[in-house]
């Protein structure tokens, strides 16, 4: 999971308007178009997608902000019971756990 976050930050530095998909690759590099995506909607909002392209609103969604990925709910509040994301520049990512 903290593989595909990272990859998704990765990817999230690059779109700048519009809404850009993330789709999971095998270990060739060929996309899984059959297994769940992600779309990065403009405003930062991480949501979880289907192979037929609906939004899975009813999973784990995340907020992009500055160097962290935030985990919210479905109602765009912050989740403080997940640990945090932090981006340290563009190969890496580490938990950030808060109490």
């Amino acid at each position: 999971m903290r593989v595909l976050l990272t990859c998704l930050a990765l990817i999230a530095f690059t779109a700048h308007a519009g809404d850009a998909r993330v789709y999971q690759t095998d270990k060739y590099g060929n996309i899984q178009y059959h297994k769940p995506s992600y779309t990065i909607k403009s405003d930062g909002r991480v949501i979880q997608t289907d192979a037929y392209g609906n939004k899975l609103y009813h999973k784990q969604q995340y907020l992009m902000r500055d160097n962290n990925i935030v985990p919210i709910d479905a109602y765009g509040s912050r989740q403080y019971s997940k640990p945090t994301l932090v981006i340290e520049g563009r190969k890496t990512a580490s938990v950030n756990r808060k109490p």
